[in-house]
């Protein structure tokens, strides 16, 4: 998905790039939880320490980006998504100084290079992305080396930066952002027990 590179990040490019790391940050839980390969040793706490940490950014993400605020009246409507992306910069920050050590733990739980050819589907998805769009692939962790990290850094970079917002599309012009969303949907419904331990009944 292709930004306003001139100001700043519209809220419909948020809510995409939010979902692209809840995707990738719904896998690192995963292998964490069940990985691959038997003979790979993470002390057990330092595991459950980097779970818990996942999941209360997962937790958090869903708290900010599960309610659709279409049916509010335009000016609430606009409020509500400038406290939503308020609300997202810090966590997206903290996304940005765990990526590095999820990165490192999961080349080691997956026994795979972050970069050229990843050992199988879940660490070619993880680290360059679904169906090759690298930009939402983390990488290394870190956004000296592109992907995601970079993305995340720049969008935040450009929030601090711009001096305006582009309106809040109501119907996506791009078939990406479309295909993105229906994507979110499907996840969403599969991935119901998931998204239930990351939040507080």
């Amino acid at each position: 998905m292709s930004g306003h590179e001139a100001g700043k990040p519209a809220y419909d490019e948020w809510m995409y790039w939010t979902q692209v790391v809840i995707d990738r940050l719904t896998t690192v839980v995963h292998v964490y939880n069940k990985p691959p390969y038997s003979d790979v040793f993470m002390a057990e706490q330092v595991k459950q320490t980097r779970i818990a940490t996942t999941v209360d950014i997962l937790r958090r993400l869903h708290g900010l980006t599960d309610e659709d605020s279409t049916t509010l009246p335009l000016a609430q409507r606009d409020a509500k998504d400038e406290q939503v992306i308020a609300d997202l910069q810090p966590l997206l920050k903290n996304v940005l100084q765990e990526l590095p050590v999820f990165s490192t733990d999961m080349q080691q739980l997956l026994k795979s290079h972050w970069f050229d050819n990843c050992a199988g589907r879940v660490a070619n998805e993880l680290f360059k992305g679904p169906n090759g769009r690298l930009d939402e692939g983390i990488g290394s962790g870190l956004p000296d080396h592109g992907r995601l990290p970079a993305k995340l850094e720049a969008m935040l970079e450009r929030e601090w930066m711009g001096d305006s917002r582009p309106m809040r599309l109501e119907t996506p012009a791009k078939a990406d952002i479309t295909d993105r969303q229906d994507v979110a949907k499907l996840w969403a419904k599969r991935n119901a027990p998931l998204r239930t331990t990351g939040r507080i009944n």
